[in-house]
């Protein structure tokens, strides 16, 4: 008798944590969707995009070994943009490398400058551009922005 009143209140605490495990996953499931849905979503190319963040630049590992060798690989200086707020970036076809996958969270961009700004690095920038999906070794952010035009943001 004993024995069965124990197995009964490890099922009925076993059975409560599930519960609770569950409801909290809930939670935090719509918890995600909201904040997803508070984020801007935007298109990749043709679409012409505006952002808006703080200009940096970025050295990552290049060639020939991207990392793997640190003493011989080269050293890549990029131009990065951190948002100010996360946008998500949605794809037409999942499977096409250049304009896909959809990416969610976005909160840096590496940026292609046609012409170097360096008098804006380290300050709040708007830039207006294009967006891909990183292809190549070169690309060292999931998201980057072939870039039309790039200004200061005035403060009030």
């Amino acid at each position: 008798m004993r024995a069965t009143k124990l197995n009964l209140s490890i099922l009925l605490f076993f059975t409560m944590s599930i519960s609770a495990c569950v409801l909290h996953g809930s939670a935090q499931k719509k918890r995600e969707a909201q904040e997803s849905q508070k984020k801007e979503w935007v298109d990749y190319w043709p679409a012409i995009v505006e952002v808006k963040g703080k200009l940096g630049v970025k050295t990552f590992f290049g060639p020939p070994n991207f990392g793997e060798n640190p003493k011989t690989d080269a050293k890549e200086r990029s131009w990065i943009l951190s948002l100010d707020k996360p946008i998500n970036v949605r794809a037409k076809d999942e499977t096409d490398p250049i304009s896909g996958p959809s990416v969610d969270n976005v909160r840096e961009l590496q940026l292609v400058l046609h012409e170097p700004r360096r008098e804006l690095i380290g300050k709040k920038v708007i830039i207006k551009g294009t967006l891909f999906h990183a292809h190549t070794g070169h690309h060292h952010t999931d998201v980057l922005m072939d870039v039309q035009s790039i200004s200061l943001v005035v403060s009030n």
